[in-house]
């Protein structure tokens, strides 16, 4: 968009507007959204008319029955949604900071570093900011960085998914990851030396399709010319996983990390079978061209120190 036309856009548009947009793209009906905004349908509609007007193109297709997004429509919507993600952070942190607070951090992060590098980070963090309100989720990285694109999210420890997010995000490596197959104790595969073609017949818990760890096992029996398992429970969720391994004979596919203190108390046992190479190295993940906050940028800077201390130690 020309530098004029970007002025007289700041200019013009509103909150509102991207309400509008937002709302209809989730309702798909105008008379929906228009109710859910408290405007009459034909003000509704209006408005819609006048951002397509002045961006010159339709940003919803008006079909029958529904209201569908035409492709430069969902750019838009897209940038709308993250202004006003915007806009309802600030207001949090200034009301936070208004209350005698000092400032809010949401972070996300893998399964592998949430039990790592992680705590001692966040540790270090609410010593220097006892006051500071942290909140944390834990997820595989396809899904915290839709939520860190809009941002929902300060920054992410995990990894890029795909060759085209690098236009979109900034990415420090921190650690690569070896991965292990692991089992309960006692589980009948440890009398054994089972081949990868064998395991493929077993159930597993593994995470969903579009992670990158089961990129990895994919990929490893692809080039085996193995076929998927058919018995599969997917999840995210560690504390899930290895629970289903203790009360059951399935298996798993776990990052190194997040076995240290399992494999410690014996209740689980990792098989003798390499699955493909360690996945890439995870990092820091930050809104490319954005500037962190004060609190981002010590949380980073505690990461760094954990990531060097971690990868001194060696152990599996």
């Amino acid at each position: 968009m020309p530098k004029e036309a970007s002025l007289q856009l700041n200019s013009w548009l509103r909150f509102k507007h991207l309400v509008l947009l937002t709302t209809l793209a989730d309702s798909r009906n105008m008379h929906v959204a228009a109710r859910q905004m408290h405007l009459s349908q034909p003000a509704a509609s209006k408005m819609l008319k006048d951002l397509e007007g002045f961006f010159g193109f339709e940003i919803f297709m008006r079909q029958p029955r529904a209201m569908v997004l035409t492709e430069l429509g969902a750019h838009v919507v897209r940038h709308a949604r993250i202004l006003l993600n915007d806009a309802g952070r600030l207001v949090e942190e200034i009301d936070a900071l208004r209350q005698g607070g000092y400032g809010q951090l949401i972070i996300g992060a893998i399964p592998a570093a949430a039990p790592e590098i992680l705590p001692a980070a966040l540790a270090e963090l609410k010593h220097r900011r006892p006051r500071l309100a942290i909140s944390f989720q834990e997820q595989s990285s396809d899904r915290l960085l839709i939520d860190l694109e809009y941002k929902r999210l300060d920054l992410v420890i995990g990894r890029l998914t795909s060759s085209d997010q690098h236009n979109l995000f900034d990415f420090e490596p921190l650690r690569e990851e070896p991965l292990r197959i692991v089992v309960r104790s006692g589980h009948p595969l440890l009398d054994s030396e089972p081949s990868l073609e064998e395991l493929s017949h077993w159930p597993w818990v593994l995470h969903p399709s579009t992670s990158p760890m089961r990129g990895v096992f994919e990929t490893a029996l692809a080039e085996a010319g193995i076929a998927s398992p058919t018995s599969v429970v997917e999840t995210t969720s560690t504390q899930t996983a290895l629970q289903l391994l203790k009360i059951s004979d399935m298996l798993a596919v776990l990052p190194r990390s997040v076995l240290r203190s399992p494999l410690a108390a014996g209740q689980y046992q990792t098989l003798p079978l390499v699955v493909g190479e360690p996945l890439d190295y995870y990092g820091i993940i930050t809104r490319k061209g954005e500037p962190i906050s004060s609190a981002a940028s010590e949380l980073v800077t505690a990461l760094r120190s954990q990531g060097s201390l971690e990868h001194d130690a060696s152990w599996l």
